[in-house]
């Protein structure tokens, strides 16, 4: 079994890699601003995303790195990233996959990201680029990196056909994605050690 240092655990979509993550045997470090209740496999470092200390100590004696950090309008994810770059280096851990967003996969018809384009139906890039910059550092850290990039998040099960494909968003026509089914691909990228240096497209085909 394998030592998971994980971020954003306590999210809708963390607390779903969380349990798949236990019920495997796997130990998990997982980072928390506030005391949790105390779980055999989970060993809980006190502090925040943010802070250099505790991502360091969250980072320590892992085998490998989840993220599952949502956004927010004081760019989390771009303060957050160049610290577990910096943890991972120091400690010499390779491999980190984190959950992203489907706006940060390349359009069809450009090479510009789908939030910059008619692809993507949000108004609202702020999210989109606070991931896109965190995709950026990981992508010239030289780490095994791997971002899962979703469509619209759903709490039920997905319904239609799964789509996965590397970079691009498989289908003009995707619809929402369970958490459960990107949890499921969070695990499976990382013990396949597939998709390597690349974003996941996951979404549903909807029609």
């Amino acid at each position: 079994m394998s030592t998971i240092a994980l971020f954003g655990g306590s999210g809708r979509t963390g607390m779903r890699l969380l349990e798949k993550l236990l019920e495997a045997g796997h130990e998990v470090r997982l980072v928390s601003r506030r005391p949790v209740e105390s779980r055999e496999g989970v060993t809980v470092i006190l502090g925040d995303a943010t802070d250099l200390t505790a991502v360091k100590e969250t980072v320590q004696h892992a085998d490998v790195v989840f993220s599952a950090l949502g956004t927010d309008k004081q760019n989390v994810l771009s303060r957050f990233t160049p610290l577990v770059i910096e943890a991972m280096r120091e400690v010499g851990v390779t491999r980190i996959v984190t959950v992203g967003t489907a706006g940060i996969l390349k359009a069809h018809d450009t090479d510009a990201y789908r939030f910059q384009t008619r692809e993507s139906k949000r108004t609202m890039t702020t999210a989109a680029e606070d991931h896109a910059h965190a995709y950026e550092l990981l992508d010239a850290s030289g780490l095994d990196y791997t971002v899962v990039c979703p469509t619209q998040l759903i709490d039920e099960p997905s319904v239609g056909k799964l789509v996965i494909t590397q970079d691009k968003l498989g289908t003009l026509h995707s619809g929402p994605i369970s958490r459960d089914d990107v949890a499921d691909l969070v695990l499976d990228v990382w013990q396949g050690n597939k998709y390597v240096g690349h974003r996941v497209g996951i979404t549903t085909e909807s029609r």
